[in-house]
């Protein structure tokens, strides 16, 4: 049974919110959703609100092996070498590596890139990869979003005659590399102070350095790099980082690159995924997936190509077959959530315990991990899916992590039984034999168990405010349109209002999965429509509390008010 959620008002620090009002002449609603996102000083809300890429973008050099990689790379596009880029299947990986490929071939330089295939190879720098790129006579290799732990095949690398960049943001090993240089923000000794950027971001700062080394030798003219910032958003939003600090002006601009490009990749796959108005949701919701498909069933390196191409009939194909293989995609995610929620439903142990470990030879390992965040969201336990191969007996899963709880620490401790594996605090990959998995269920609960208590499995939905329906309209939208990008760490603000009359109720979408509903409070009426809620119990007449999320909804043509809704409860005492 899925787990029930508490709901919270986020607490605001006395005086905060009236300070912010006052010293940056903003409303008493906007100064308190500051102040609970933590932006607490007159100083703080001024660069948040009015974020810019010319001031808020600390300098790539802080990176303190920044200026060895940027004249290593410039040293490169002088020779004239080849230069390889190793990127991931994920669309981090993916627009990271797109990015590279664009700065340099507005350099001078045609890259050789290498994506791996999820199936066949498996996450991070591989050994097939290096020897590839080696043959293709690169001499200098730049990963992205891999390679923070590969000092077997960075040493392989060296001894191919290719020097190598790292460019990564996952788990470090804590040994140093084999490389020209390491850019890993969460490096100990990295220089960056912000530590969330994605690897795509990674990548963006290197093309930054780069710019700067290039223009401090004299070379004219640069390339503009702002115009690679829709190539950070999707990588950045796709990632699931935090976005504040750097990440939120990346994001905020690289929005802007989006909505107005002419690159016919992202035309194109704007256009299959029927996105009008971009917005942090659309990347993550309709563009991203589409992009990961290719990577999740079959070949990443046709998102890359997508990404990349100038051909716009190419561009049409390629957003049309990524597109088919997204709704693949969703048919055996359906599936295979359904089969995990038998398995959990049929095994007490599963939902007594703090963790969830299910596997099968029937689940698809490009989905899994996927599946594993819709059983956080329904659970709230740290979730491990491994689909195993029939054929050969390996496992290949992904994890999915709850707040508080390093995923990838409590993993480390089972490290003996993995063939491999890596990830960050929220998000693993790992590789085992099948008749490893039992005791890996049984250590990975041990080790849960000791990193948490058991407040921590009781869930918690944050409120920002509570207002009435009389507050809700255009001029609140555009008023609250100065907090985003949301995403983690600046979620859309969650209002709560009570006592509202249930109008009309009716299911949409596939199979009735989401609810549209009328609500009305105080006379003022509303839609509303709460996506992925169609079996909340809720009848014509019906009175609530809920909470939800003002937004714009356009459709042929209108642009209406709607509440988003987050939740649903009968109405609590008062």
């Amino acid at each position: 049974m899925a787990i029930a959620r508490r709901w919270r008002l986020r607490p605001c620090p006395d005086g905060a919110a009236s300070l912010i009002t006052d010293a940056a002449r903003v409303s008493p609603l906007l100064g308190h959703l500051l102040a609970v996102r933590g932006v607490t000083t007159p100083e703080a809300a001024t660069a948040f609100l009015g974020a810019k890429l010319s001031t808020d973008l600390r300098s790539p050099m802080l990176f303190r092996q920044m200026p060895a990689a940027a004249e290593r790379v410039t040293a490169a596009l002088a020779r004239g070498e080849r230069i390889g880029i190793h990127g991931d299947y994920d669309v981090d990986g993916v627009s990271g590596a797109a990015l590279l490929a664009r700065f340099l071939r507005s350099l001078g330089n045609e890259p050789v890139v290498y994506i791996p295939q999820r199936l066949r190879d498996g996450y991070g720098l591989k050994e097939a990869g290096v020897r590839q790129l080696a043959a293709a006579g690169v001499t200098l290799m730049v990963t992205v979003d891999c390679g923070g732990v590969s000092h077997h095949e960075i040493a392989l690398a060296k001894t191919l005659g290719i020097d190598t960049i790292v460019c990564d943001h996952h788990q470090v090993s804590g040994t140093p590399l084999p490389a020209v240089a390491v850019l890993n923000p969460i490096e100990a000794d990295a220089g960056f102070p912000f530590k969330g950027l994605c690897g795509a971001g990674v990548a963006f700062y290197l093309a930054l350095g780069v710019r700067m080394h290039l223009r401090a030798r004299g070379v004219t003219p640069l390339p503009d790099v702002r115009r690679h910032l829709d190539l950070v958003a999707l990588g950045t939003l796709a990632d699931i980082v935090p976005l504040v600090e750097e990440n939120r002006v990346l994001v905020k601009y690289g929005l802007r690159e989006i909505m107005d490009t002419d690159r016919p990749g992202i035309v194109a796959l704007k256009a299959v995924s029927a996105v009008e108005a971009v917005s942090t949701t659309a990347v993550s919701f309709r563009l991203a997936p589409r992009l990961n498909a290719g990577g999740r069933l079959a070949d990443a390196m046709r998102s890359f190509e997508l990404l990349t191409t100038d051909d716009v009939a190419r561009a049409t194909e390629l957003a049309a077959e990524l597109d088919g293989e997204n709704r693949s995609r969703q048919e055996i995610e359906r599936e295979i959530l359904a089969d995990a929620i038998r398995q959990i439903d049929a095994d007490p142990a599963q939902t007594t315990g703090r963790s969830i470990t299910l596997a099968s030879t029937e689940w698809h390992p490009g989905v899994i991990g996927i599946v594993a965040s819709r059983l956080v969201e329904r659970y709230y336990r740290p979730t491990v899916l491994i689909a195993i191969d029939p054929t050969t007996g390996v496992g290949r899963g992904s994890g999915r992590s709850i707040d508080g709880l390093d995923l990838h620490g409590a993993l480390r401790t089972c490290a003996d039984l993995l063939d491999a594996f890596g990830g960050h605090y929220m998000a693993i990959g790992l590789t085992i034999c099948g008749d490893r998995i039992g005791e890996l269920r049984n250590r990975f609960e041990s080790a849960v168990r000791a990193a948490t208590t058991a407040a921590d499995f009781s869930p918690v939905r944050q409120v920002d405010a509570e207002i009435d329906f009389a507050r809700i309209g255009p001029a609140l939208i555009d008023e609250l349109a100065v907090l985003e990008p949301h995403g983690p760490g600046n979620p859309a603000p969650v209002f709560l209002a009570r006592n509202v009359e249930v109008v009309q109720r009716r299911l949409v979408g596939e199979n009735g999965s989401h609810l549209r509903l009328t609500l009305r409070q105080n006379g003022r009426t509303l839609p509303a429509i709460g996506f992925g809620m169609g079996g909340c119990a809720t009848a014509q007449n019906d009175r609530l509390d809920i909470l939800f999320s003002p937004q714009r909804n356009e459709w042929n043509g209108a642009t209406t008010t709607q509440l988003r809704l987050r939740a649903l409860r009968a109405p609590a005492p008062q």
